[in-house]
């Protein structure tokens, strides 16, 4: 039997992964940018596994010891029970020799070393750690066939841990449960994980909708007299949930359908202008006196927390999304048809008419970016359009694309849009403002994109990466680098493997959550590496086949998480 040659690249992308999948990102960054950009791009990386290469060498551990065994001999690897001082991956940000830098600002200069300060984005408490000097290897040449050991003698490659890994003390450091010695007898790879996976599930509260057709594809959480409060939106349901003030003995908080001047409705877009107002777009469906099916599109703006409804506009079209500026008070709305679409710019006195655009193609999505700019993208255009008295088109890009999603990161003044369908990623930079770069997506299924928010703007440094999450229904979440297009900093894999259809930041960006179908995961996007924490529904409490698309959102608060599909809503309690 012929045994496979390994190359170089094989090897240094089974390195790649396994930095990863242990929370080492900082290394993985450091060894991508000396070997090769994009890793995910090489033409085996589709067929590794999990923590693959953990489960190689534990097989070689368990070949070794049946070699062994059968001749009688002495194993040819033994690293005794003594493996020195037990170190941990930490917990969140503290992945640097200072536990309250975040590793995605340990930045390197020109000339590959660290600069004299760092920034920060808080004033807390240092830690010291023990110092390690870092040692480099000699670089290789890229695909080189490595010669297998078969004379009985192999070679031992020490690797020492930057300042990044260095060794932590043993009080800080969790006991690690022993591993199994292979995982030829299980069949399947043993996940490396030093931290539990907090389980979300048992603090859950579940909201059935028990209207006939009721379907909920929108959650909008908001801030009510310090309270907070979920919106939720669909097909025959327009419901406001009140949650429970702490102490209260209620856990499920109080709800109340909000009256509309419509009958079977579906909403198609909605949003808060503030506080105690909210914007929706709704299709009516009705019957003319000749008993014809009528559908008509209605604007509708909600006061006093929904208390009061009037209408807007009843010649929108069909609204697609609605946003919000909070800045100039204006709202915009896009309409859509398969060939065409209009834009429309309304003020919030409600008496201006609104500035009307109408692009030639269809548009799908669109971001504000100032006060009076926005971006908008659609059937093989995106365009930057400006508001001053009318609205005019700044710029457009050269595309072929047909971009579905677009999103404007605030802080570092990008762009970036997703092709779901063509599975392809593109960035317009500050640095390149012509040109609209882009990336064939690594991952089949391409689901969702959300830049990670930082709300003080001033504490991002410059030459830190700016993280922007993607996520698919193969089950992996990727955190791009958007400052550096395209750099994948780290691959978040969902637990179980599930989908993951959509995705949500906390208000204060430290955490990512991703959904799919019947699980909720939580990670760290500057750390990377294993969950933080999972939800998964329990069969009797939710239907994973119900039909709908996810819809998952974080509450201003950091502490809760609302996760719905089909005429179901969890409401997942996450206090840190």
């Amino acid at each position: 039997m012929t045994v496979e040659a390994l190359s170089s690249n094989v090897v240094n992308y089974l390195v790649w992964r396994y930095l990863q999948e242990a929370g080492y990102g900082n290394a993985a960054l450091q060894l991508s940018r000396s070997w090769i950009r994009d890793p995910e791009t090489l033409p085996f990386a589709k067929n590794v596994n999990q923590h693959a290469l953990i489960s190689i060498l534990q097989d070689g551990l368990w070949f070794d010891k049946l070699q062994a065994d059968v001749t009688q001999g002495r194993h040819r690897y033994n690293f005794g029970r003594d493996h020195g001082r037990p170190f941990s991956l930490r917990n969140g940000a503290a992945l640097t020799s200072d536990p309250d830098i975040p590793r995605h600002e340990a930045q390197e200069d020109a000339n590959g070393s660290a600069p004299d300060s760092i920034p920060r984005k808080g004033g807390k408490r240092k830690r010291k750690t023990n110092g390690v000097i870092e040692q480099r290897m000699e670089q290789r040449p890229n695909g080189d066939a490595m010669d297998l050991d078969q004379n009985g003698i192999s070679q031992i490659v020490h690797i020492s841990r930057g300042d990044s890994e260095a060794v932590v003390s043993d009080v800080e450091s969790p006991t690690v449960e022993e591993l199994p010695i292979s995982t030829l007898s299980i069949g399947q790879s043993t996940e490396i994980q030093t931290e539990k996976v907090i389980d979300l599930a048992p603090e859950t509260t579940f909201v059935k909708i028990k209207e006939p057709d009721a379907v909920v594809t929108h959650t909008l959480w908001a801030l009510l007299r310090e309270q907070s409060i979920l919106l939720t939106a669909g097909k025959s349901i327009l419901r406001l949930h009140i949650m429970p003030s702490p102490g209260t003995g209620n856990s499920r908080g109080d709800w109340k359908d909000l009256k509309i001047p419509l009958n079977n409705f579906t909403t198609t877009a909605i949003c808060w202008n503030s506080r105690a107002e909210a914007t929706l777009a709704a299709r009516e469906e009705h019957r003319n006196e000749e008993g014809e099916k009528m559908i008509t599109d209605k604007l509708i703006k909600l006061t006093e927390g929904g208390a009061e409804a009037r209408i807007l506009s009843s010649v929108v079209g069909t609204v697609s999304t609605l946003r919000w500026n909070g800045s100039s008070q204006k709202l915009l709305s896009i309409s859509t048809s398969d060939v065409a679409g209009s834009i429309k710019v309304w003020d919030n006195d409600d008496m201006t008419p609104p500035r009307v655009a109408f692009p030639k193609q269809a548009i799908l999505d669109a971001a504000w970016m100032t006060k009076t700019s926005f971006v908008v993208c659609g059937d093989h255009f995106l365009s930057i359009y400006h508001v001053d008295g009318e609205l005019k088109c700044e710029r457009s890009f050269d595309t072929d694309g047909n971009w579905e999603s677009v999103k404007y990161d605030p802080v570092c003044g990008i762009i970036a849009c997703a092709a779901f369908d063509k599975m392809a990623l593109g960035i317009v930079h500050p640095n390149d403002s012509t040109r609209l770069q882009t990336h064939a997506y690594p991952d089949e299924y391409f689901s969702d994109l959300e830049f990670q928010p930082i709300p003080d703007h001033a504490s991002h440094s410059p030459s830190a990466p700016r993280l922007l999450v993607t996520s698919s229904t193969a089950g992996v979440a990727q955190v791009w680098n958007a400052n550096r297009p395209f750099e994948c900093i780290h691959r978040l894999v969902m637990e179980s493997n599930r989908p993951a259809c959509c995705l949500s930041f906390s208000p204060d960006g430290y955490f990512v959550a991703a959904a799919g179908s019947d699980t909720v995961t939580v990670w760290n996007p500057e750390a990377g590496g294993p969950p933080k924490a999972a939800w998964k529904g329990r069969a009797e409490e939710w239907d994973a086949e119900a039909k709908g698309e996810c819809s998952l959102g974080w509450d201003p608060n950091g502490k809760k998480l609302a996760f719905a599909l089909g005429n179901q809503v969890a409401i997942i309690n996450f206090q840190r």
